[in-house]
């Protein structure tokens, strides 16, 4: 009976577990940071580099600010951030009415749930216009949030805004830092403060699947201990079509792992010390990055998950003692 209450209490904790995983993989993005503002000018040269390096990196700029909003039944100060290009780069939400703004769109906002109860009571405001800072805009779309948050966006050729953040866009693959780094440099924005990556990503991933690992371990030798006893002459044969197995499933393994652990270094003993250095620098990073909403939501969200990770660790201990 202990052991049937232990299995469902960890089955519970791996689906929150790899819900929750799923739900930091939203952060993907690749993210430089900046201490001084970059220039709107430096944007659009950044854009046009892009543009004529298509096999390179799309930019998405933002900044963190507050703004006054009213509308004819009510004014509020609240939290906003100004993006010009991709705004599930910048904040990602779910949306209950509309969309966010397009990366064309130099007249939108999208607003909160809180925010849109609080400003008009409802949360039916797509197409209504609100002042933001005394300049007119247009509701696009109401994501679900507690906190009162707008994101206000400017056309992808407005050079009137300074940023402190930009948000890479890429494909299947995160780039690496270096990859990162060059195209801060070659674009023309400067070499940035902070640079996060998608590191966390992978390691929320793994821990959502972490006290599997601890299960599979203990069944695996289970089994062995079972074919060595019961039927020794299979044994061979039957491990030998599991590292058939395990050969053939290798690569879709591989292509989960991030762009800075590459199997192919393995062999060479200096990747491994290089490869410390790299991950305690991205901790360090992710740690002194001045955070702002986005980071401090991202955060909240590791914590959660270190949470459920200790819980179904010590379910998977105990199963496997008992």
């Amino acid at each position: 009976m202990k052991r049937i209450i232990l299995w469902c209490v960890l089955c519970i904790l791996l689906i929150a577990g790899l819900l929750q995983a799923n739900t930091i993989r939203r952060f993907s993005a690749t993210s430089l940071r900046y201490t001084n503002a970059i220039s709107g000018n430096a944007a659009y040269r950044s854009r046009q580099y892009a543009i004529d390096n298509p096999e390179t990196f799309w930019p998405t700029f933002w900044s963190e600010t507050t703004v006054s909003v009213s509308t004819p039944h009510r004014e509020t100060n609240t939290a906003a951030i100004n993006f010009s290009g991709d705004a599930t780069l910048v904040w990602h939400a779910k949306y209950l009415t509309g969309s966010a703004p397009s990366p064309l769109d130099g007249n939108g906002i999208a607003v909160s749930e809180a925010l849109a109860h609080s400003l008009w009571g409802s949360t039916d405001i797509v197409g209504k216009t609100a002042q933001v800072d005394e300049e007119e805009r247009t509701v696009r779309g109401v994501f679900q949030d507690e906190k009162e948050l707008a994101l206000i966006a400017f056309h992808i050729e407005d050079t009137s805004q300074r940023w402190h953040g930009v948000e890479l866009s890429v494909g299947e693959n995160s780039p690496t830092r270096h990859e990162a780094e060059s195209f801060a440099i070659s674009s023309g924005i400067g070499r940035p403060d902070y640079l996060l990556t998608g590191n966390v990503i992978f390691l929320a991933g793994f821990m959502s699947i972490f006290p599997l690992l601890i299960i599979g371990a203990y069944v695996l030798v289970m089994l062995i201990k079972f074919m060595r006893n019961y039927f020794p002459q299979l044994f061979a044969p039957i491990f030998f079509i599991i590292f058939v197995l395990a050969a053939v499933f290798l690569p879709t393994l591989l292509d989960t792992l991030p762009p800075w652990l590459i199997p192919t270094h393995w062999s060479d003993f200096s990747f491994w010390s290089s490869l410390l250095s790299q991950a305690g620098d991205s901790a360090r990073e992710f740690l002194s990055v001045p955070p702002v909403l986005r980071d401090i939501e991202l955060r909240v969200y590791l914590l959660r998950q270190v949470g459920i990770l200790l819980l179904s660790t010590c379910c998977s201990i105990k199963i496997t003692a008992v």
